[in-house]
């Protein structure tokens, strides 16, 4: 899905295009959220305080785009920049945790989790 979703951000000429994808990633939990899913939604737009239901997730994009067009009219700021002045980001830590997006994954927690390697979990031998 990530390859699918970054083909379409660029070929919808969005700028930033792969801060655009890790938001997806961080909105989605890699895709994985049912709940923003199954609204078609890869970017938690909302409208008032309910989620937007988009019928592809191609029109979320779409939306993305048209959205940022009309938003980010200043190209000497940096797009992180812009994400907070608008207060895209609903914690503190939202560019933070963009930044350590590994968009080389192809699935998975976009945050690193601290889980024991085999090692660590072998009983020494006696």
């Amino acid at each position: 899905m990530k390859d699918s979703v970054y083909a379409y951000i660029l070929a919808a000429d969005i700028k930033h295009p792969e801060i655009v994808l890790k938001q997806a990633i961080l909105e989605t939990g890699w895709f994985q959220s049912k709940h923003l899913m199954k609204r078609n939604n890869l970017f938690a737009f909302r409208s008032t305080k309910k989620y937007m239901h988009f019928g592809t997730w191609q029109e979320s994009i779409q939306y993305y785009k048209r959205w940022q067009e009309a938003n980010y009219t200043n190209p000497e700021e940096t797009y992180y920049k812009f994400l907070v002045r608008i207060k895209y980001a609903g914690t503190p830590e939202y560019i933070k945790t963009l930044k350590r997006i590994n968009l080389a994954r192809s699935q998975g927690s976009p945050l690193p989790v601290n889980q024991p390697t085999p090692q660590q979990t072998k009983k020494p031998s006696q």
